[in-house]
């Protein structure tokens, strides 16, 4: 048996996964509630996890429409608090109760949920992870701001997968000196992910790079 076509294949395949080649693909309603915005994926296999989203300050859900969308059309259904400051992490568990009682019918049985956020919500992303507890599994902050909007209130239990995205063009929230180091005090399992993009990024389109590296990590924690 050939080692080095084994390796070529093994390695190409990692390639292609790591790129979300094989995730699924839904197609994506917006929906309302109360004090949260509801990004329904349908098709796929038809039983979704959930992703909890906190917004960047002065922002709300509609800020992040496009990058929201994106994320939902992985066929995952995301659970967006509209609330301009979400560093508490109380409006994204408060989403995430909305949607597990009124999208039962087309979750997982025992959903995989993953917190996030962007900004003063990527920050707050930890301590939503806190408050809504066990049933969290992991959290991805994107460009989290741990300094100046929100300080993250303990580590999150030591189980939970965290990757925290940070951007080579962030002047606001940037990885050094502080929210990267705060990122991994907080974390047992942690991965960081450095892309390009400014901070504000993910309010235009589905992201640019920020967004794609968010995708990755959609499709690897919630797929």
């Amino acid at each position: 048996m050939n080692i080095k076509v084994l390796f070529g294949a093994a390695l190409l395949l990692g390639c292609l996964l790591s790129q979300g080649a094989f995730a699924q693909s839904c197609s994506v309603s917006i929906q309302s509630g109360i004090g949260a915005r509801f990004y329904v994926p349908s098709g796929g296999d038809g039983r979704y996890n959930i992703l909890a989203w906190g917004n960047g300050t002065g922002g709300g859900a509609t800020t992040y429409s496009g990058l929201l969308t994106a994320a939902a059309q992985r066929c995952v259904l995301v659970a967006a608090a509209t609330t301009a400051n979400s560093g508490s992490g109380t409006d994204v568990r408060d989403a995430l109760s909305q949607a597990r009682s009124r999208y039962a019918g087309i979750l997982n049985a025992s959903p995989k949920i993953c917190t996030s956020g962007h900004s003063q919500g990527g920050g707050g992303s930890f301590n939503a992870a806190n408050v809504i507890g066990s049933d969290v599994s992991c959290v991805i902050a994107v460009q989290p701001d741990t300094v100046f909007t929100v300080r993250i209130l303990r580590p999150v239990a030591a189980n939970v997968d965290v990757t925290c995205i940070f951007s080579t063009g962030d002047t606001l929230a940037p990885a050094l000196p502080s929210n990267a180091a705060n990122c991994r005090r907080n974390s047992t399992i942690y991965r960081q992910v450095t892309t390009t993009g400014t901070h504000f990024a993910p309010i235009s389109g589905t992201g640019g790079a920020v967004g794609a590296a968010m995708r990755t990590q959609i499709d690897r924690l919630l797929l």
